[in-house]
């Protein structure tokens, strides 16, 4: 490989690490259900949010008796958590990818009451 290759490739993985470095810091974190946090009065949280790829959702709530479970959206239109990812620290932070995540809380008749949430990145 000749050295303006190897310069021009440099340049490039340069230039790539700068994109994604200017994408990761421009990410905004939400808390899940607004000022009212993760449980029962979420009061349709998240309607009218933009959210994009990279944003981080906080869910505050007391541990043991809430859990935060990333399912399908099968999951989340049956409130049936099985085989989601669980959630339960009571301050869990996690970041959106491409697309609608679905949340739920997997205790009780908790997601059947309403705590659940749908957030789609734009």
């Amino acid at each position: 490989m000749s050295g303006g290759n190897k310069v021009t490739i440099f340049a490039l993985a340069m230039m790539l690490c700068i994109l994604l470095q200017t994408s990761i810091s421009n990410a905004d974190t939400f808390p899940a259900g607004g000022a009212n946090g993760w449980g029962f009065s979420m009061n349709d949280w998240p309607n009218g949010k933009i959210f994009k790829v990279g944003d981080i959702i906080e869910f505050k709530y007391p541990a043991g008796i809430h859990n935060v479970v990333q399912v399908s959206k099968a999951g989340f239109d049956s409130c049936d958590g099985t085989g989601g990812q669980v959630f339960s620290s009571g301050d869990d932070k996690i970041t959106l990818a491409q697309g609608t995540t679905y949340f739920i809380c997997s205790i009780g008749q908790h997601c059947a009451n309403g705590v659940k949430a749908a957030v789609t990145t734009k």
